[in-house]
């Protein structure tokens, strides 16, 4: 899984696009170990002292998975079961390593939504950019 960040992409799909992992995901024989389930955890982040501070709690959903005895887990923000579930089945599909054309799929699947968000991004942030003003630019009064 070289330069895909599975959560992410998981994370930015859209309801169409998990109905097409979970899919593609389905014709492996897979055990839900732990069915999907909400909960809080800490999110931490550096202040600009280089100290960790405690933002506060965000709300998460994460299932386990397991296929062919390695497990997956799968964690995301917000009440999302289906996308943890997805992302849970597509750890323990690529753990597993097995079969070999199903797996390269599901990477092909990762990697193009990845890249097709990535894209979505840049483009709002060039449009984005259109609007910025250079005050340094405009004549002084």
């Amino acid at each position: 899984m070289d330069n895909i960040d599975m959560t992410a992409a998981v994370i930015g799909m859209n309801d169409r696009e998990i109905n097409e992992l979970i899919e593609l995901l389905a014709t492996e024989e897979m055990t839900i170990t732990r069915p999907p389930r909400s909960g809080l955890i800490m999110m931490t982040v550096k202040d600009s002292f280089d100290t960790d501070f405690h933002l506060g709690e965000v709300l998460v959903t994460e299932a386990t998975v397991s296929v062919g005895g390695n497990e997956g887990f799968g964690m995301v923000t917000g009440e999302e079961p289906r996308k943890a579930l997805a992302r849970a089945a597509a750890d323990a599909l690529l753990r597993a390593g097995r079969p070999e054309r199903l797996c390269e799929a599901v990477q092909a699947f990762l990697s193009d939504a990845q890249n097709r968000q990535t894209a979505q991004v840049a483009a709002e942030a060039a449009l984005t950019a259109t609007t910025r003003v250079s005050f340094d630019l405009m004549p002084g009064a």
